[in-house]
């Protein structure tokens, strides 16, 4: 995936080409003001109410409690955004929009948006995180700290998007009974693979502030009896077994190179000989010269955790290291950059 401008005529598309136009500047300036004009929607309920029906900017103003002015100007900026369209007088959600913000929507992505508030505190550290080389290191806050909720519904919310796929993807071995869960949240990829194998259960560990949210929404899609949450840091707590299978999603960029080969050899020996490891992971390009949007992944993960983002080469490294041989990789369509390992015990 790519960041770009695009152009609106030929007159801009020929400044683009001869570098006429500052690049940086647009960048920075409209892309900031994007990214919180799409927040605003989700915080102030304007993609909510135009779920309901269209309206015109003085009725969604009376309903949702702003001025009239500020509501016409964020409607006009969401069409801007391509979210919202003007169609008679009265704003509606656009068409393509209306899966991702419409909060009954399945796949709706509303929360992460309200996440992108706690996002934006942390890039604003960006500076200070480069110099000093600490990281926020968003996992030490308080179990009770309103942010954990925020960011365990927001990853739910994404899991929802590719759970199907990637558990599709997952060849647990037959008559699979026991999964382990490291690190897994919300617990949602885990659901999804005990809802496709009959007699299969997961035990997801996690740190107490993600757990007690995890727990929240397994116990409302009524599967608190196929996934369980223990709470525990992955690195040392009693992980149990033998496990058929183990999931590790998004966790290796949180650890150095010595903690993975230390994770991983853990997970091997709570692992049954056929069993079937799956690591999801945003991978880094090895080319020197970067043309996508990736490295900002990576450095969205030097700044929540300090650690780093890695090559196909240093993960399969890790993995060989501690007593796996790897069996497949494969991108996730609904996850842009995160690409699934397979992996088995040697």
């Amino acid at each position: 995936m790519r960041l770009g401008l695009k152009a609106d005529n030929l007159l801009e598309r020929v400044a683009d080409f001869l570098n006429l136009a500052p690049q940086p500047l647009a960048h920075a300036f409209f892309g900031m003001m994007a990214s919180r004009t799409l927040m605003a929607g989700a915080r102030l309920g304007v993609y909510a109410a135009l779920a309901d029906g269209a309206a015109t900017a003085e009725a969604l103003a009376a309903r949702l409690k702003t001025s009239t002015e500020g509501m016409r100007a964020l409607l006009e900026a969401l069409i801007a955004c391509e979210v919202v369209e003007l169609h008679r007088g009265r704003f509606r959600l656009a068409p393509r929009a209306r899966r991702w913000l419409d909060p009954r929507s399945p796949q709706a992505i509303t929360a992460f948006l309200e996440f992108n508030y706690a996002q934006w505190d942390w890039w604003g550290q960006l500076e200070n995180a480069v110099k000093s080389g600490q990281s926020v290191d968003i996992h030490q806050f308080a179990p009770d700290d309103p942010r954990w909720r925020d960011y365990i519904q927001a990853m739910y919310q994404l899991a929802r998007l590719a759970s199907p796929e990637v558990a599709a993807a997952i060849p647990l071995p037959r008559g699979a009974r026991h999964l382990l869960d490291l690190g897994g949240a919300h617990g949602w990829y885990a659901a999804e693979l005990c809802r496709a194998h009959r007699g299969l259960k997961a035990t997801v560990v996690d740190l107490e502030g993600s757990v007690r949210v995890g727990r929240d929404i397994i116990a409302q899609a009524g599967l608190s009896h196929r996934v369980t949450h223990k709470e525990g840091d992955v690195l040392h707590a009693e992980l149990g077994g033998p496990y058929d299978g183990a999931l590790l999603f998004q966790v290796m960029h949180h650890l150095t190179p010595a903690q993975n080969v230390a994770l991983l050899r853990r997970v091997r020996g709570a692992m049954a000989s056929r069993g079937t490891l799956a690591v999801l992971e945003y991978l880094r390009e090895e080319r020197e010269t970067q043309s996508t949007s990736a490295p900002l992944i990576g450095l969205h993960y030097f700044l929540t955790s300090g650690a780093a983002s890695y090559t196909p080469a240093e993960v399969e490294g890790f993995l060989d290291d501690a007593g796996f041989r790897v069996q497949s990789t494969r991108p996730i369509r609904h996850l842009p950059l995160q690409t699934l390992i397979i992996a088995q015990p040697e």
